[in-house]
C-alpha cells in the first residue's frame, strides 16, 4: 500500500474507491472539495493504473483484483487510510462514480446519527423488486395495480414480493468509527453465491442488531428504480457520461436494459447550475465528443 498526502484530524472523512470509473472520481472530488460549503477530507483508494493524484487528501493505490475482492480491498484499504491518518468520528464511504450532489444529506445522517449513538451505519438495503422487474420486461394494468397495492403494504413492514433483503449497501453509507464497526468491514470475505452487500449484512449482524442501523429508505428497494438516480438522496451513480452513450447489448425487452436515451453525469451536472468548480466537471460539460471518459469503463 502507497499513501500520499497530508494529515490532518476531523469529525467525518470521505472514503471514495475507484477501480476504473476515474473520471467520475476526478468530478466526484471536485464536487466535494470546491463546491461544497463545507468541503470533507477524501481518502481515495484506487487500483487504475492511469489515475494520477487530483484533489483527494490521501490517495491508496492497490492492484487490480477480480470484481468482489477488489471492490472490498479498496474498501477496506481506503477505511484503513482513514483511521490511521485522520482518527475521524465518522467515515462517508462513496464509490467513485457515485456523486451526492447534495452536501446537507450527508450532514443530515450525522447529525442524526450525533443524537442517536446506539445507530452505527446509516444505509440501505441492496434489495430488489420483483414486482417492477416483471413490470418492465411485460408492462401490464394488473401488474401496476399489484405495484400500487404492494407499495401500501410496505409501508405497513411487509416485505411483499422484495429480494435480497438481508443485505446492507456498501456504495453510499455512513458509519460511526468505532473498533466493532470497523471489524466489520477488515474481517469481511466475499460469500461465494452472494452479493457482497449481504456478505456485510452477516458481518455486521453478527456484532449488531436492526437498532443500530438507519435506513436510507427512500432509496428502498434499490433495484430496478433506484440504482443509478435517488432524487431523494441527491444520489447519481449513472455509469455513462451523458445522454446517447450508454451502451447496454442486452435486448431492450430486458428488465435491467440501460436505454441510450437515460440522461448520464452531464445531465446530471446541468440539473445543479450551482456546482461548477472544476477542471474536469467543466470538461464534461463542455464535452462534445465522450470517447475520453472512463477509459475501458463499462457504460451499463
Amino acid at each position: 500500500m502507497r499513501i500520499a498526502g497530508e494529515h490532518q484530524k476531523h469529525k467525518a472523512v470521505v472514503c471514495m474507491t475507484t477501480f476504473n470509473r476515474i473520471d467520475c472520481a476526478r468530478i466526484n472530488q471536485e464536487i466535494i472539495k470546491l463546491n461544497y460549503a463545507r468541503p470533507l477530507p477524501i481518502v481515495h483508494a484506487c487500483s487504475s493504473e492511469l489515475y494520477r493524484k487530483h484533489c483527494e487528501d490521501l490517495l491508496v493505490f492497490q492492484e487490480p483484483a477480480l470484481l468482489q475482492q477488489g471492490a472490498l480491498g479498496l474498501l477496506q484499504q481506503s477505511l484503513a487510510a482513514a483511521v490511521q491518518a485522520y482518527a475521524p468520528e465518522y467515515i462517508i464511504h462513496l464509490e467513485g462514480d457515485t456523486w451526492i450532489m447534495d452536501e446537507r444529506i450527508i450532514y443530515q445522517m450525522i447529525q442524526q446519527m450525533d443524537r442517536r449513538r446506539e445507530l452505527m451505519i446509516c444505509t440501505s438495503v441492496w434489495d430488489e423488486d420483483q414486482l417492477a422487474f416483471r413490470y418492465l420486461k411485460q408492462p401490464s394494468a394488473g401488474l401496476r395495480l399489484q405495484l400500487a397495492l404492494a407499495a401500501g403494504l410496505r409501508k405497513l413492514g411487509c416485505d411483499y414480493q422484495l429480494t435480497c433483503r438481508d443485505s446492507l449497501a456498501t456504495q453510499f453509507f455512513v458509519i460511526r468509527a468505532t473498533p466493532r464497526v470497523l471489524e466489520c468491514f477488515q474481517t469481511l470475505e466475499p460469500i461465494p453465491g452472494l452479493d457482497l452487500e449481504q456478505a456485510l449484512y452477516r458481518s455486521f449482524m453478527s456484532r449488531f442488531g436492526p437498532a443500530n442501523i438507519l435506513r436510507q429508505k427512500v432509496r428502498e428497494p434499490i433495484h430496478p428504480f433506484n440504482r443509478h438516480v435517488c432524487e431523494a438522496l441527491a444520489l447519481y451513480s449513472q455509469h455513462w457520461p451523458a445522454r446517447g452513450t450508454a451502451n447496454d447489448e442486452r435486448d431492450p425487452t430486458h428488465p435491467r436494459y440501460i436505454s441510450p436515451a437515460r440522461e448520464g453525469k452531464r445531465e446530471t451536472l446541468l440539473r445543479f447550475p450551482s456546482v461548477r468548480r472544476g477542471a474536469e466537471l467543466q470538461r464534461l460539460l463542455n464535452a462534445r465528443d465522450f470517447d475520453y471518459y472512463n477509459p475501458g469503463a463499462c457504460r451499463t
